[in-house]
């Protein structure tokens, strides 16, 4: 099992990082920087949605498909959020972070700028 393999060498990395003092990264957090790490924007031509199994290798999709994807990782809701501008967004919402594919970083929940309508799955 290739995915099962390139998680528990992620969890090593962090341990070793975490122990050493290099970074003091989450599960959860390292995972956003891994999708991050692989995710290509590519708009919807109709709305799809679609979840893939691994964030540890390329995929694209829009806000929604990086949201899901993650959510199949780590758990959380994915939320359909309006942004301050008004535009129509999905973010993923776990232990009141927002793991969003517009942030280089998790942020908490109270401190998002964005309106929380609904959980979309």
């Amino acid at each position: 099992m290739k995915s099962e393999s390139a998680w528990q060498l992620m969890r090593l990395l962090i341990l070793i990082f975490s122990l050493t003092g290099c970074v003091s990264l989450s599960l959860d957090e390292e995972a956003h920087r891994l999708a991050l790490w692989n995710f290509s924007y590519q708009a919807d031509i109709a709305d799809e949605w679609k979840v893939y199994d691994r964030i540890d290798q390329p995929f694209s999709g829009d806000c929604e498909d990086f949201s899901l994807s993650l959510q199949k990782q780590i758990g959380g809701d994915v939320w359909y959020v309006l942004l301050h501008d008004g535009t129509a967004h999905a973010a993923l919402v776990k232990n009141k972070m927002v793991y969003d594919s517009l942030f280089k970083r998790p942020v908490a929940q109270d401190e998002y700028k964005g309106t929380f309508l609904y959980i979309m799955n």
